[in-house]
């Protein structure tokens, strides 16, 4: 496998963060909102909102950086009705700021949060609602590396730390509502074989995969520490920064969760696919459930 490689390991920046949090600002409110997922990667966070990256946070010539995609600057307090001159094709944008250009500590987030929560679907809005429902959660979002002369970049939903009688077991989690066409077994782009791929790349080397989330674990009390009591981690999270055994099983445990269904497509839809499928599906260990808030990993 292509380096799998994640963590805040540069000099410097987790204490650089950590100051950035004591005074009045983006980070100091990313921090204390609880429902925002902050992503470890390698050498940078993502902070997601539904799936959405919000913040891309960096340290560049010993600053932090943040950056954002304008599509999440399009003020959602916009209302009224823009002209359209229907001889040139014009709209009537003079005197029309439509970006938020500066950010107010307090004010600005929950709009970014807002113009962000229109480019997520259910599936990416379901996952927010389990990640938020886990503490135990270390990652989301988790692209493998290509392959040489491959263009494609596996990504698997979630990653959580599970506490055993031997230490503290790393799981991989692939989401799908109960409408994803992947969820069929068979063609081309399907579950079995995505779930079959994540464990082969996970086996190539699972001590830099072990190495790697030992990483992101201290990064994770560290983020929690300089948010004044607003962050925690789970236990489990908190005993692999100090030193319990992680480990990650042979072959590498990788589960499927469904969610997204009522009672009537539970007792016809979801059954009818489990009993067409039983065979295919016999070696993934799976979780559904209909609301996505109610899931326990």
């Amino acid at each position: 496998m292509a380096e799998f490689k994640r963590g805040i390991r540069k000099t410097g920046m987790i204490e650089a963060l950590a100051e950035l949090a004591t005074r009045p600002g983006w980070w100091r409110d990313v921090l204390h909102d609880k429902s925002l997922v902050i992503g470890v990667r390698d050498d940078y966070l993502n902070v997601y909102w539904r799936g959405q990256s919000i913040f891309k946070v960096e340290m560049k010539h010993e600053r932090i950086i943040a950056t954002t995609h304008p599509k999440y600057l399009l003020d959602p307090d916009l209302s009224g009705q823009v002209a359209l001159d229907t001889e040139t094709g014009a709209f009537a944008l003079d005197g029309l700021d439509a970006l938020i250009r500066i950010y107010v500590p307090g004010e600005t987030l929950p709009k970014l949060k807002r113009a962000a929560g229109l480019f997520a679907g259910d599936e990416k809005a379901g996952v927010q609602a389990i990640v938020n429902a886990n503490p135990n959660v270390v990652d989301v979002e988790i692209a493998f590396p290509a392959e040489p002369g491959s263009r494609s970049a596996p990504r698997i939903d979630i990653a959580t730390f599970n506490e055993t009688d031997a230490g503290v077991k790393l799981v991989f989690w692939e989401a799908k509502v109960l409408g994803n066409p992947e969820l069929r077994t068979s063609g081309e782009k399907n579950v079995v074989k995505q779930i079959e791929t994540y464990r082969a790349r996970l086996a190539q080397d699972p001590g830099q995969v072990i190495d790697t989330y030992r990483t992101i674990a201290g990064n994770l009390v560290a983020i929690a520490g300089m948010s004044g009591g607003a962050r925690t981690v789970a236990e489990p999270v908190r005993k692999v920064a100090e030193g319990a055994p992680l480990t990650l099983s042979s072959p590498p445990d990788v589960r499927l969760i469904v969610y997204g269904f009522d009672k009537d497509q539970r007792d016809g839809a979801w059954k009818k696919l489990l009993a067409d499928n039983a065979e295919q599906l016999k070696d993934i260990e799976i979780l559904a459930r209909g609301n996505p808030g109610d899931i326990r990993l």
